[in-house]
Parts: structure tokens; sequence; C-alpha cells
């Protein structure tokens, strides 16, 4: 072989190798793993549309090869009322969890900032829900009226409501936005009825 032919013969070497060398790369980052479909019936039980979670879920979360969904479902009406939905990935890494809990009613601004968790991210924007909603690009929460008087204080009560994604949604920031208002929203319409709250919700029909 004469020296023409060694140098291709050690460029193609080279490149196959530097191919070979990105698709292991690739493969152990998990771009060849199947990505796990969440069913209806896997999807919390206090959601108040499933199916639709679930559609919404399989567009947005971050590719795993399964999800795992945990709830918590306490819905005395009184001030101990609270119900969350959890979703976590192959890992046990929760990747979003939507929530409602009852809070004594204070000024929505004292409501802001002590109940919108520090960790949200990106730049706040109100938006018309509840006493008060405020979003970022990865996080929804809404001040929801509930109870005039609580039957245990007889003080007023109100319930936080969130929707937060702990890992990026695979969305642009605004699609992002806009998918944790509509959870959030949606969580707090069946929230506030499973609350049997009795004040308006003032939530968007």
């Amino acid at each position: 072989m004469n020296r023409r032919g060694i140098q291709k013969s050690h460029i193609y070497g080279v490149v196959a190798a530097i191919v070979a060398t990105c698709l292991l790369t690739v493969y152990l980052l998990g771009a060849f793993e199947e990505r796990g479909t969440i069913r209806s019936d896997e999807v919390c039980r206090n959601m108040p549309d499933r199916q639709e979670a679930a559609k919404i879920f399989n567009s947005v979360l971050p590719q795993s090869s399964k999800y795992d969904f945990d709830e918590t479902w306490r819905p005395d009406p009184d001030w101990g009322f609270k119900s969350q939905c959890g979703v976590g990935d192959e890992n046990n890494e929760r990747l979003l969890y939507l929530e409602a809990r009852a809070a004594s009613t204070t000024s929505w601004q004292r409501w802001a900032a002590h109940e919108i968790p520090s960790k949200a991210k990106g730049e706040e924007k109100n938006f018309g829900a509840g006493i008060k909603g405020v979003s970022t690009a990865d996080l929804a929460a809404i001040y929801v009226p509930c109870y005039a008087r609580e039957k245990t204080s007889n003080e007023p009560y109100s319930l936080t409501v969130l929707a937060h994604s702990l890992k990026p949604l695979e969305a642009s920031d605004k699609e992002a936005r806009q998918t944790l208002i509509d959870l959030a929203t949606d969580f707090a319409r069946q929230a506030h009825k499973d609350a049997k709250c009795d004040l308006p919700s003032k939530l968007p029909s």
C-alpha cells in the first residue's frame, strides 16, 4: 500500500473511532432509551381529568424510561385539607408536582412572600385566577378563596395551589408557563370542590 493509501486508511480509522465514541456517549446518556408512556389510569386519582393530564405529561415531561406517581389526599373540609400529585422519573427524582393546601387567609402580598417556593425560576408574571395568580417558567401559583369561617378556627381560610416543575419541561418558556397555569387552574377548581369551600373560587370558567 502506498503512502497516500496508508494516510486514507488512518483518516478513516480516526473518523470511525470518533463516530463510535459519539454513539457510545449518546447511548450512555440515554438517547436510545425508549420513552415511557403515561396511561390515564396511572395518573393520581385526585387529578380532575386523568386522561387530559396524561396527555399533557406525555408531551412536556423530560424523557424517562418510566414515570411514577405519588399522591397525598386529605379531603377533610377544614384547615387540614391537602391534595397533592407528584410525578417522578426512572431515578425516583421528582419532575413535577401539583399541590393544594388550606392556609389562613392573609393579604396576597404576604401569601406570595411565604407560599411561593423560593426555587421558582424566571420572571414573575401575574395572571387572572383566584385572589392572585403568579407564574414563572417553572411554576404557577394561585391563591384561592375557600372558607368564610373555617369550622375549627372560625377564621377565614384560603387555598394555596401550586403547579411546579422541578426539572425543565420540554417546551419553550412561554409554553411551559401556560401549561403550568392550565394545570394549576384545573387542579384548583377540583380542590375548591373537594374541600367543600363556601366562598366563590374566583377562578376562570
